[in-house]
């Protein structure tokens, strides 16, 4: 049995979107600067979440047929909070990011590592966090993710 998430991973910061950066899971920055922005990347705390397995056949764990399922948190960084004349001037820009990114996912017809991949959600606008503790004006996509294992 083998879970293919450094594969979508990689599938999914192969996507193309203009004018965002698309990091890998061996790419996720420590801090960010303005002139990172706007950059998504694996959320580090809380990317995996609502892990499921429904074994689909009998068998051992190495050749019993799996459906796995479970759901993968992006941040979006649109740019720091401050960085405009006022509080939500780059707003606009981390909103019409975020659905290019999620239009760049819809329009995916097939992804290396996956069955399928559909967004799921879109959440926490407004001020979130990089990895060092900048506030940046952001949001988290997440992503529902099943694979065949087996």
């Amino acid at each position: 049995m083998t879970l293919a998430i450094s594969t979508i991973c990689d599938s999914i910061s192969s996507l193309s979107v203009s004018g965002l950066t698309i990091k890998d899971l061996n790419e996720i920055p420590e801090a960010i600067t303005g002139r990172d922005c706007p950059v998504i990347y694996p959320k580090p705390d809380g990317f995996v979440t609502n892990f499921e397995m429904v074994r689909n056949s009998f068998g051992g764990g190495s050749t019993a047929k799996m459906t796995v399922t479970y759901d993968l948190t992006y941040r979006l960084l649109g740019a720091p909070i401050g960085a405009g004349r006022g509080l939500f001037d780059s707003y606009s820009l981390m909103v019409e990011k975020v659905y290019a990114f999620i239009d760049a996912v819809l329009a995916v017809d097939t992804m290396d590592g996956l069955i399928d991949i559909v967004p799921a959600d879109a959440t926490a606008f407004g001020p979130v966090t990089d990895p060092a503790g900048g506030m940046f004006h952001g949001a988290d996509v997440i992503l529902h993710v099943m694979e065949f294992v087996n």
